[in-house]
């Protein structure tokens, strides 16, 4: 049976699905979207957590303080084995002139289709996590992600340049 959070979780799912937008993403896995849908919930009855996943605690608190911190640098999430942004950091870095390894073009899908490469991007990816938490300065060129939650939580610019910081609002 399901709780409150995840029936209207799911509502909203199946409404995506049957009038949702189609369409190709950076994976090529495609999306469907509906845009401008809210959930709002009652926090005093309990905490949303909105999955059809199991999901360690741990994770969405580490990430949760990521963002409240103001942090856009995975180097803080690795340190507490919380790799949910590796893949946009390792992205960045295989892109650069600094990255000499295999061809690691299109790893998200190829790591599904090709167990010879999965297990190359394994590897590829231990290395990057590896500097990333031992490297500061490697840390700093290729573990920030720019503009991601936490710099818009807590450094917001407006058009006309304006800071905001939107959880002390």
């Amino acid at each position: 049976m399901l709780n409150s959070f995840d029936a209207a979780y799911h509502s909203l799912c199946e409404e995506v699905l049957e009038i949702g937008n189609t369409r190709n993403d950076r994976t090529n896995t495609g999306t469907i979207s509906k845009f401008g849908h809210q959930l709002r919930f009652d926090l005093s009855k309990g905490f949303p957590l909105l999955t059809t996943k199991k999901v360690s605690f741990k994770l969405v608190a580490t990430e949760l303080l990521w963002f409240i911190k103001g942090d856009t640098n995975i180097q803080y999430l690795l340190k507490y084995n919380n790799n949910i942004w590796n893949e946009w950091a390792f992205e960045n870095y295989i892109k650069s002139d600094e990255y000499k390894g295999p061809d690691m073009t299109d790893f998200g899908h190829r790591a599904l289709s090709d167990p010879e490469f999965n297990e190359q991007y394994k590897e590829q990816m231990k290395q990057f996590k590896q500097r990333i938490l031992e490297d500061d300065t490697f840390a700093k060129q290729f573990g920030d992600l720019g503009n991601v939650y936490g710099k818009q939580w807590r450094d917001w610019v407006d058009k006309d340049g304006n800071h905001f910081d939107q959880l002390k609002q």
